[in-house]
C-alpha cells in the first residue's frame, strides 16, 4: 500500500484494486454517489422551475386577467379551498364562481410582480 499526501488530502493506492477509471473502487463509489446526488438535485431543480413558471402564469395571467377557463392548468376538478373568511368549497366550478364574486367586490384586483 502506498499513501501519498497532496494538499492535506491523503490518497491511498492499492495495487491491482483500481477500476478502469484509475480510481479505487471505494473512490469510484463515492464519485458515483456524488454524481447521483447532483443528478437528483438538477432533476428536482427542473421540477421546481417548471412549477414556479406554472404558478407565475396562474398568478400574473390567469388570475389577474380572470381567464377562468384556464384554471384547470393548475387546479384539479375536485380542488378544495379554504377561504380567508372561513368558508370552504369543493370543486373547481364552485371555486371559479367564488373567484368571479371576488372580482365583483374588488374589480381592480390583480397580482403584479414588484421588486
Amino acid at each position: 500500500m502506498i499513501a501519498v499526501s497532496l494538499f492535506g488530502f491523503t490518497a491511498l493506492a492499492f495495487a491491482g484494486s483500481s477500476t478502469e477509471s484509475g480510481y479505487s473502487p471505494e473512490m469510484q463509489a463515492k464519485i458515483d454517489e456524488v454524481k447521483n446526488e447532483l443528478k437528483k438535485y438538477t432533476d428536482d431543480k427542473a421540477t421546481v422551475d417548471a412549477n414556479l413558471k406554472t404558478f407565475d402564469e396562474l398568478d400574473f395571467v390567469v388570475f389577474s386577467n380572470q381567464e377562468w377557463t384556464r384554471l384547470h392548468e393548475s387546479h384539479s376538478n375536485d380542488v378544495k379551498v379554504n377561504w380567508p373568511d372561513g368558508h370552504y368549497t369543493n370543486g373547481i366550478e364552485k371555486h371559479i364562481e367564488d373567484l368571479k364574486a371576488l372580482f365583483v367586490y374588488a374589480p381592480d384586483t390583480s397580482i403584479k410582480f414588484t421588486r
